[in-house]
């Protein structure tokens, strides 16, 4: 971990400039330091009267989050954390597609980028070799047209050791490098990361979930294996059969039923 301020200011200034698209990227902006990308996301939002497709790229996180408030590891100098604000034309209940548009941006850039085989686990874990290298926090703002304004965070474990990794979480997270055994450039693959998310973005702004559903599909880690979920309202278990176009896992249940599963934490049985 370096941080001599002349290397640092050389990583900003590629992370600032790394890509620019036609919604995603116009403008990027850097802290060296933040509480959360989602939280300066959503400040920066506030002070923008088009705040569609700015990035907010940090260093480092003092209060990092994943879902349902876990703490996100947020060292310097070593990996990626980032959020990127949005508009889309949903109802809030569509909030999950946008989850999905992230993972799938984030899954096929690492395995064009690194070679390693990234998937995804619904709905929002990044897996590589079984274990989590990555995750997806949406979070949004609602009015009475539907979604305001939605930060869509992306956390990748990248140059990360696993003796950086708390103890408790070993087991089962890693970093793309301890599964390349190489370091990656992380400028590299924040520009490729945001030039797929551009794409899949456009492709739910065109309407076609379910093509963007299927780009999913071709990533996932949980289609076909049977599964359980801790959702706020009990635990379903079941296998997982498909994707609705709400981006909601449909899960079938030893009864024969359908179960529809908006969000919660999945966790793959072993058969």
């Amino acid at each position: 971990m370096n941080r001599n301020p002349r290397n640092l200011q050389h990583a900003t200034r590629r992370l600032v400039h790394a890509f620019r698209g036609d919604i995603i990227g116009r403008e990027i902006i850097f802290h060296e330091t933040t509480t959360s990308t989602n939280d300066a996301a959503f400040q920066a939002g506030r002070l923008r009267h088009d705040p569609e497709g700015i990035v907010v790229v940090a260093d480092s996180q003092t209060a990092g989050r994943g879902r349902f408030g876990r703490r996100w590891e947020s060292p310097p100098g070593v990996n990626l954390y980032f959020t990127v604000l949005l508009r889309p034309p949903l109802q809030p209940r569509e909030a999950p597609l946008v989850t999905l548009a992230a993972g799938t941006a984030a899954a096929s850039a690492i395995r064009e980028f690194t070679g390693l085989k990234a998937e995804i686990k619904w709905p929002n874990d990044i897996i590589v070799n079984s274990r989590k290298t990555g995750g997806i926090l949406v979070e949004m703002k609602t009015g009475t047209r539907g979604i305001s304004l939605l930060a869509a965070g992306i956390g990748i474990n990248v140059n990360m050791t696993p003796e950086a990794l708390p103890e408790d979480i070993r087991p089962f997270t890693t970093s793309l490098r301890a599964e390349s055994g190489r370091a990656v450039d992380r400028a590299g693959l924040f520009a490729l990361i945001l030039d797929k998310l551009e794409h899949a973005y456009k492709i739910l702004l065109n309407g076609d979930k379910r093509a963007l559903i299927n780009e999913w599909l071709r990533l996932n880690f949980t289609i076909g294996k049977k599964i359980q979920v801790k959702t706020p309202h009990g635990i379903i278990s079941g296998v997982a059969e498909a994707i609705n176009d709400s981006g909601e896992l449909m899960i079938r249940l030893s009864s024969g039923e359908l179960e529809t599963a908006r969000a919660g934490d999945v966790t793959v049985l072993k058969t």
